[in-house]
């Protein structure tokens, strides 16, 4: 991966169209491996059977053609920009795309993420954005591998 003075971040909140079972998202997961490495993107997708939360990060002309290829996907709704920031270095930067599958719908206790209405307004408006990405990162970014949360 290459060296970015700067690179962009963008951490969105979406819903599948249809339930998507676990073994689906992990096909989708090895897609998203492969293309990104070779699009110099890195981040991380959390998916609680319900909803997910990616974060997106690289050089920004990378991670804004994959955010709108991923905004005009037909199999998600609800698709929300939680945050997009400018970003010194990398979070994720271990994972072409990383998984984490959080059991039992924990996906709203992350902050900002109670209330999907105001959670953009929130992240855009304080520093809870910065605490989103260091949550996800603390919590399920510090494995070489996809791990199921409880």
């Amino acid at each position: 991966m290459q060296t970015e003075d700067t690179l962009h971040q963008i951490v969105y909140f979406s819903q599948p169209t249809r339930s998507m079972p676990l073994s689906e998202v992990r096909e989708l997961l090895i897609k998203a491996q492969i293309n990104n490495h070779f699009n110099d993107v890195t981040g991380l997708l959390l998916f609680d059977g319900d909803s997910f939360v990616q974060v997106l990060e690289g050089p920004k002309d990378k991670v804004m053609a994959l955010f709108e290829k991923i905004a005009r996907d037909p199999r998600h709704t609800q698709f929300t920009t939680l945050m997009e920031r400018e970003v010194p270095q990398r979070d994720f930067g271990q994972w072409s795309m990383g998984l984490a599958h959080i059991e039992g719908k924990h996906m709203k206790s992350l902050p900002g993420l109670t209330d999907i209405e105001s959670a953009r307004r929130m992240l855009s408006d304080s520093g809870a954005a910065e605490s989103l990405v260091e949550v996800i990162k603390s919590h399920y970014g510090d494995s070489d591998k996809e791990q199921d949360v409880a």
